[in-house]
């Protein structure tokens, strides 16, 4: 019976790649959804030394393939170690780097087993009920993704892009069993012989370890504008990078090019200008730390991933963006920007604001988004502000990075908590959380990856709850000696009946994002790529409407659901009596269904 998730863990030079822990931080998160392990497979030539490296980065299993053949990477004897290994095994997923050794090595392979290969994923995930590997992919010249399932061939098999899963944290303590695997080789298998190894030296710096890229796209215009990109990446710390069509253009080399055919990328910061973010270029950047667009066109399809949009003539925002970052450095910490009102930069989360909709972003992305005493104080510094702040129609809550929206409480700042510290910080993060619930806009949450305990707790928060086909949601406290103490214990079973709630909480098990629509977790579940836009299409949507009747309608549900339902029918009678008066909308939305004519509710209400 296939079992286990096994990783093909690339070397070169007897040196780990970092696509090899990239994998291996990703078959963990599927590997929980099996209840399987995590099995690398190291194979080369005195490479066993790495084995304990691979356990501390998440790998259960390692077996090792160590044989004088397979110093250097040749086609023949690696496919034959791979293949005798998962003959011997019989793994039920089995994944790659789509490096160039990795692109040679796994059809070669999946063509032995006689299974399937999916080349050049961008997701993985476990459907829920077929327990099948789902494995997005760009088709049809990146124009849409393809999901790919392998029904009836053992193992599934898929490679992946290097930088688009994230490693997990090093952890010394875990342990691991390492097994050595014999395969017998002859010289028949050397079917090339390698002559001599040229190694090609470096022109350029390795995108794809930058903390800050600032990238250019076809409306830059030209190379020359290249050279203010150049300038705003030395000020940041940072390098230059591109869209395909300034590469095609040739106003960089491929080496900077980001994107589908170029590199995926994750930097701290990433500053898109004059990108228009098609689909192909968003694959390469989307799970970066912190996304700024700047773009003419506010229609632009990235700022549906950005933090941070920007609408307006490069031209004249880049030198002003320029001028502002050199102040920032020579005044420090006590600078302000001018005209910066609308956007507020704290030391752990973003807020901004953009055509009545606010942003209040996360922004703890090393630390998985988790929160601490100080992100409690500035989301409810934030909640203060909207409370009194009728401009602002709706409010999106996301978190910074592709890895996870809040992945818990910072426990690392809880742990040598004693009582009375312990009742502090839960009733600092319930009364946080309830400011959140009780806001007059509409809340909702875009959930882009792990949503754990505190994480949890502040989605349910919200009004609404869109989450990425990557999410997964779950209560652990008590893996840790503790109870869900934001709101969770209630919260959780007012949303989805109390049986539910306490299988969640008590087995701790992680759910995908499909299983937390069905129990009513979360109200949708949509690509990665389409998560903001989706959130912002149904700001939007909610924004055409009644604002006032919206409000009271919210008001009505909030404060009714404790009650008993009699009581609650007192709530929504005041809710609906206030829509009759003189500063309610409901006298021009009934006149205009009358009148056969479409309601205009930003003008103030008027009789006649």
């Amino acid at each position: 019976m296939s079992k286990d998730i096994f990783v093909f863990v690339e070397q070169r030079d007897a040196k780990l790649q970092s696509v090899g822990y990239e994998l291996i931080g990703e078959a963990a998160s599927l590997a929980q959804d099996l209840n399987q392990q995590v099995v690398a497979v190291l194979i080369g030539d005195k490479v066993g030394h790495h084995a304990e490296e691979l356990i501390a980065y998440g790998a259960d299993k390692v077996l090792v393939v160590d044989d004088p053949i397979l110093g250097e990477y040749m086609t023949e004897p690696y496919a034959k170690a791979m293949t005798a290994v998962i003959k011997e095994k019989e793994p039920e997923i089995v994944l790659f780097g789509a490096t160039s050794i990795g692109r040679d090595l796994a059809p070669r392979v999946s063509a032995r087993i006689k299974t399937g290969l999916t080349a050049d994923c961008t997701a993985l995930r476990i459907d829920p009920e077929t327990k099948l590997l789902m494995m997005t992919r760009p088709a049809f010249g990146g124009n849409l993704m393809a999901v790919i399932w392998c029904k009836t061939h053992r193992p599934q098999m898929a490679t992946v892009r290097p930088g688009v899963m994230q490693p997990m944290e090093r952890d010394e303590s875990r342990k691991g069993a390492i097994e050595h695997v014999n395969v017998a080789f002859s010289e028949s298998d050397k079917t090339v012989e390698i002559l001599e190894v040229v190694k090609k030296t470096r022109t350029a710096a390795d995108i794809t370890q930058a903390k800050c890229l600032v990238s250019g796209g076809r409306a830059m215009g030209g190379k020359e504008a290249f050279g203010m990109l150049r300038e705003l990446a030395d000020l940041l710390g940072g390098d230059v990078s591109a869209s395909r069509a300034a590469v095609d253009s040739g106003w960089l080399n491929k080496e900077r090019q980001v994107g589908q055919t170029g590199k995926t990328v994750r930097p701290d910061l990433y500053l898109a200008c004059g990108i228009s973010g098609a689909i192909q270029h968003v694959a390469g950047m989307e799970n970066s730390g912190t996304i700024i667009a700047i773009n003419k066109n506010d229609t632009a399809p990235i700022f549906g991933v950005a933090d941070l949009g920007i609408v307006g003539d490069l031209t004249l925002i880049l030198p002003k963006l320029r001028d502002a970052i050199k102040k920032a450095r020579e005044k420090g910490v006590n600078y302000t920007a001018p005209s910066s009102e609308q956007y507020v930069g704290m030391e752990n989360i973003l807020y901004h604001v953009q055509n009545d909709i606010a942003y209040l972003t996360i922004n703890r992305p090393r630390q998985m988004n988790a929160l601490n005493r100080k992100t409690l104080q500035e989301i409810s510094s934030v909640a203060d502000k909207l409370k009194n702040d009728d401009s602002i129609k709706v409010l999106i809550v996301r978190g910074a990075g592709g890895r996870a929206f809040v992945a818990g409480a910072d426990i690392s700042e809880m742990q040598n908590m004693n009582e009375a510290e312990g009742r502090e910080i839960s009733l600092m993060a319930q009364e946080v959380f309830v400011k959140i619930k009780e806001l007059p806009q509409i809340v909702i949450a875009a959930i882009n990856g792990f949503t754990l305990g505190g994480g949890n707790e502040l989605a349910m928060a919200c009004d609404i709850r869109i989450a990425s086909s990557r999410a997964k949601f779950g209560q652990p406290e008590v893996n840790l000696g503790l109870i869900p103490g934001f709101t969770g214990t209630q919260r959780l079973s007012r949303l989805v009946g109390s049986g539910t709630a306490k299988q969640i909480i008590f087995t701790t098990d992680m759910l995908s994002a499909e299983e937390a629509l069905r129990i009513g977790l979360v109200d949708a579940v949509v690509p990665p790529e389409g998560l903001m836009r989706t959130s912002r299409d149904l700001a939007l949507k909610i924004m055409s409407k009644s604002i006032k009747a919206i409000k009271l309608a919210k008001k009505s549900i909030n404060e009714g659901m404790p009650l008993e339902f009699s009581q609650g029918l007192l709530v929504e009678n005041d809710c609906w009596t206030k829509c009759f008066a003189e500063d309610g909308d409901g006298y021009e939305g009934m006149s205009a269904f009358v009148e056969k004519r479409k309601a205009d509710f930003s003008k103030a209400p008027k009789r006649v």
